[in-house]
C-alpha cells in the first residue's frame, strides 16, 4: 500500500458545514475510497480560512488557504515522503498537485471541462472576460493536461473532449506519453440513509438547491415558476444554496429580486448547514434543475439531481447533460422542455410527487466505491508517463511560483511596515506642499 497525498477542497462535509458543494463531496469520496483500499492518505484541504491541522502519523488532514501566501511551499512540506499524489475536484487542487508533484506519480481530477465552464462564465459577464482571466484559466488547464499521469473526468462526453485536448498539445503522439484517462461520474452521499418516506408539505412544493452557477438557466427558472404560479394557487418554492462569491453571483441576485415580488410563495434560505438543508428540502415534492444551452451542460453533470433523488424528491430537469439524458431514458425524472420555460411550468403544474420516479432516480445514484474503481486500480499500480515538455506548461508553473512569492512578500510584516512608512512619507510631502502653496 502507498502513502498518498490527496489535494482537495474543504471543509469536508459535516452536519454543520455551510455551502456544501460538489468539490467537498468529491474530496470526501476520494478520501474514503482510497482509505478503504488500505492506503495511508494525507489530505491537504484548500479552504478560505484554515483552522485544522490534525495528523496521525502519515494520515490526517491539514488545511491551507487557497492561493494564499506560501500555499505551494506549505503543500510541499506536507508532501514529503508521499509515494504518489492525487487531486480531487476542480481546478486549483489539480494546479497545486502539479506544482508539488516533482516526478512522483500524479493523478489529477478534472470533473468539469475548463473551457466549457469558462465559456458559460464569459457569456454572462458584461463585456466578456478580460485577457488575464482567460490566460490564467488556459495556463492552469495546460499545466494539468501536460503533467498528469492519470486523469479523471465527470462524463463520457468530457472524456472525448479531453482526448481532443490531449491530442492538441501533443500528448497522444507516443503511447509512453499518453496518460491514463477515466470517467468517474458524480456519486451519492448527501444523505447517510436515503429514503422515500417522510412528511411532505401540502400543495406542490418545488425545491431549488446548490450553486447558481453561470450554466444555471435563471431566466428559464423564473419563467417556469411564474407559469406554475399562474396555474396553481397551492404551488410554492423553497430555495437553498446561492451565489458563489468571487466567481459569479449575478444569477442568484436576479433570482432573489424576482423572489421578493412573490411574497410567501418563494422562500429563499441561502446556504444552510448540511443537516438543516436536507431537513428543509425533504418536505418538498419536486426538485427542479434547468440548464442554459451551451458546452457546459453537454460535457458536465448535475450533483443536485442526486441530492433530490436521495431526499426522495421527484427530479424535474431540462435534458441537456449526460446524467439527465440517462435518467430521462430510465424514467427517473420529469423531462422539461428545453426551449419553452413557460411550457415547463405547465408540465410542473400537472406533476405530482411520484415515489416511483424518485425510487428509480435513487437507484441510479452510484456509490463512491463504484465510480472510483479506476482510481483505486491506478493507485495500486500507478503508471507513469514519459516526461512531456510543454512550453506553455513550463511558463504556467513559473507564473504560479512567481505569484506565490509575490503574495508572501505582500503579506509579510516587512512589506506592511514599508507600506506604512511610505504612506507616512507621502502624507508628510503633501503637508509640505500645502504649506508652500
Amino acid at each position: 500500500m502507498a502513502r498518498i497525498l490527496l489535494v482537495g477542497r474543504g471543509p469536508l462535509p459535516s452536519a454543520s458545514t455551510p455551502q456544501l458543494g460538489f468539490s467537498q463531496l468529491r474530496t470526501q469520496a476520494f478520501l474514503e475510497v482510497l482509505t478503504r483500499a488500505g492506503h495511508e492518505v494525507r489530505l491537504v484541504s484548500l479552504v478560505s480560512q484554515p483552522v485544522l491541522e490534525r495528523l496521525d502519523g502519515w494520515s490526517g488532514t491539514v488545511e491551507i488557504r487557497e492561493e494564499g501566501a506560501g500555499w505551494i511551499a506549505q503543500a510541499q512540506s506536507f508532501a514529503v515522503d508521499a509515494d504518489l499524489l492525487v487531486s480531487a475536484g476542480p481546478y486549483n487542487p489539480g494546479r497545486l498537485a502539479v506544482a508539488i508533484a516533482d516526478r512522483r506519480p500524479l493523478w489529477v481530477d478534472i470533473p468539469g471541462d475548463p473551457s466549457a465552464e469558462l465559456t458559460a462564465l464569459a457569456r454572462v459577464t458584461p463585456g466578456g472576460l478580460s485577457g488575464p482571466q482567460v490566460a490564467a484559466a488556459h495556463a492552469g488547464a495546460v499545466s494539468v493536461l501536460s503533467r498528469a499521469d492519470g486523469i479523471s473526468v465527470i462524463s463520457e462526453a468530457q472524456r472525448h473532449a479531453t482526448i481532443g485536448q490531449l491530442g492538441l498539445i501533443g500528448r497522444l503522439l507516443a503511447a509512453e506519453s499518453s496518460p491514463t484517462l477515466a470517467t468517474i461520474p458524480i456519486s451519492g452521499g448527501f444523505v447517510p440513509e436515503p429514503t422515500m418516506d417522510g412528511e411532505r408539505d401540502s400543495g406542490l412544493v418545488v425545491a431549488l438547491a446548490g450553486a447558481f452557477n453561470p450554466w444555471v438557466d435563471v431566466d428559464g427558472i423564473i419563467a417556469c415558476l411564474t407559469s406554475l404560479f399562474a396555474q396553481r394557487n397551492d404551488a410554492r418554492v423553497i430555495c437553498t444554496g446561492g451565489g458563489l462569491p468571487d466567481f459569479y453571483e449575478a444569477g442568484f441576485e436576479r433570482f432573489k429580486a424576482w423572489a421578493d415580488t412573490q411574497g410567501s410563495r418563494v422562500q429563499v434560505l441561502g446556504w444552510l448547514p448540511h443537516a438543516e438543508m436536507t431537513a428543509k428540502l425533504r418536505r418538498a415534492h419536486i426538485g427542479l434543475s434547468m440548464d442554459v444551452a451551451g458546452p457546459e451542460p453537454e460535457l458536465g453533470s448535475r450533483t443536485r439531481l442526486l441530492l433530490f433523488a436521495e431526499l426522495g424528491l421527484t427530479p424535474a430537469s431540462t435534458v441537456r447533460c449526460e446524467l439527465s439524458k440517462q435518467w430521462a431514458a430510465a424514467g427517473a425524472l420529469i423531462s422539461l422542455p428545453d426551449q419553452d420555460p413557460a411550457e415547463a411550468g405547465k408540465v410542473l403544474s400537472e406533476t405530482a410527487w411520484s415515489p416511483e420516479i424518485a425510487s428509480r432516480a435513487a437507484a441510479l445514484c452510484p456509490s463512491a466505491d463504484e465510480v472510483c474503481a479506476p482510481l483505486v486500480r491506478w493507485c495500486a499500480h500507478p503508471i507513469q508517463c514519459a516526461p512531456f515538455h510543454s512550453t506553455d506548461a513550463t511558463l504556467s508553473a513559473e507564473l504560479d511560483a512567481a505569484k506565490d512569492q509575490l503574495a508572501q512578500i505582500y503579506e509579510s510584516p516587512t512589506w506592511a511596515a514599508m507600506n506604512r512608512l511610505h504612506g507616512l512619507g507621502q502624507a508628510a510631502v503633501q503637508r509640505l506642499r500645502s504649506r508652500s502653496e
